[in-house]
């Protein structure tokens, strides 16, 4: 049955033919009171449809007779919400008419009157036209009928999807690929792709593919190659080298990030990287003719073939060794340490800077400063060397023709005095 429309004189809900009667009942209670009015057989009346009106002479004696006479002008879903007499006396009907409802259906346009407030399905209904369950409707089959109007059906198209190693047909129309996806329950994780945007609206034959999308990481780990100094040594003979630094290498670990579609590794990329700097072997290598005796003054002169490259002047001469106990005084106020030497002051003077080797390079005293005189004015001697209290190590040296090397020249200044 279809569904019951307002009046809307008196807002109840009757059908169309109950709304007909009720009217009638209407009228003639009317009559009563119109009826001494009406005296003469041409009487005025006005018929207002859909709000227009329409005045002219009627035969009809009461409301009822105009009511009935103007039948073939009315429609069975048409609705009278007004009959009765005006401010003159004329008989006066308002009629609401049935919408006209044109639905286009498989290929064809059917044009239908419908119940003003009636839903879109139950038009349908009684127009024949049945809706399989995902058919399309536009307006929605729950919409209501207000007025004329166009009701296009679209039936059901196959829809091919594609997910988790199997396809399947499905039925569908006037909705989007996200709404289809859900309605056949089918689940789409966060990382999950499909092969047609979501919001677009499925279309006959559309095939959609749901792409299952996995991420996997992995470290990767590379070692940095330490890089090798070399550094010159006056402390180390001539071929001699000395690990000062160990080398240790770097390590870079990479954090990759695999990406799965269905099984598959399609990419990867990098999405983290910890580097720790590899630490550079240094090396000391020999610039002395021999290992110096003396390891004082390191790193504040060069040698270039065991000789100093720099230098204020050059003496050549014999040069003895001598022991006593490391802090004891000197002439000139400096401490006694491996690295003093005793000069004669007028040829060498005091706090002047000094680098000795023997002619034959056998023997390296190495860096020395000039700090005490003893016996040495007079002696033929030009340096004695200061060998702590290794008496034994002045054996080793006894008296050898050395070059002496005068780096720096001292202003012969003592500290007692």
């Amino acid at each position: 049955m279809p569904k019951n429309f307002y009046s809307r004189k008196s807002g109840a809900v009757t059908g169309a033919a109950a709304a007909i009667i009720s009217t009638a009942t209407l009228i003639t209670a009317l009559t009563a009171v119109c009826a001494a009015k009406i005296t003469e057989p041409q009487n005025p009346a006005v018929f207002i449809d859909n709000g227009e009106k329409s005045e002219f002479f009627t035969r009809a004696a009461n409301i009822d007779e105009y009511i009935l006479e103007q039948r073939s002008k009315l429609h069975p879903f048409d609705v009278i919400t007004y009959a009765g007499c005006g401010a003159n006396g004329e008989f006066e009907i308002a009629v609401e008419r049935a919408p006209y409802v044109k639905v286009l259906v498989d290929g064809e346009e059917k044009d239908i009157r419908a119940l003003r407030g009636e839903s879109v399905e139950w038009t349908l209904s009684r127009a024949g036209i049945t809706l399989g369950e995902y058919d399309s409707v536009s307006p929605g089959d729950d919409e209501t009928i207000t007025g004329d109007c166009t009701i296009a059906v679209t039936r059901a198209f196959p829809v091919y999807i594609s997910a988790d190693g199997e396809t399947r047909e499905v039925y569908a129309a006037g909705v989007t690929v996200g709404e289809l996806i859900a309605r056949e329950r089918i689940k789409v994780n966060e990382d999950d792709e499909l092969s047609v945007s979501p919001e677009t609206v499925v279309s006959e034959g559309m095939k959609i593919a749901v792409n299952r999308v996995e991420y996997r990481e992995r470290e990767k780990t590379q070692n940095i190659p330490y890089d090798t100094e070399y550094r010159d040594s006056t402390q180390l003979k001539i071929g001699d080298t000395e690990v000062e630094t160990e080398g240790v290498d770097g390590l870079v670990s990479i954090t990759i990030r695999d990406k799965y579609v269905n099984g598959a590794k399609v990419n990867s990329e990098m999405v983290d990287m910890r580097m720790t700097d590899p630490v550079n072997e240094v090396i000391a290598q020999g610039t002395a003719l021999n290992t110096p005796y003396s390891k004082r003054g390191e790193g504040r002169y060069k040698l270039e073939n065991g000789i100093p490259t720099e230098y204020a002047f050059m003496l050549n001469g014999k040069v003895t060794a001598y022991a006593a106990p490391v802090g004891a005084g000197t002439y000139s106020g400096r401490p006694l340490v491996v690295g003093s030497c005793g000069v004669d002051p007028d040829v060498i003077p005091f706090g002047s800077e000094v680098y000795i080797v023997s002619e034959d390079g056998s023997h390296v005293y190495g860096y020395a400063v000039a700090s005490d005189t003893g016996d040495i004015k007079g002696s033929g001697v030009i340096c004695d060397a200061f060998m702590g209290n290794h008496y034994e190590d002045c054996l080793w040296w006894q008296a050898q023709y050395c070059n002496i090397y005068v780096l720096t020249v001292g202003d012969n200044s003592v500290s007692w005095r």
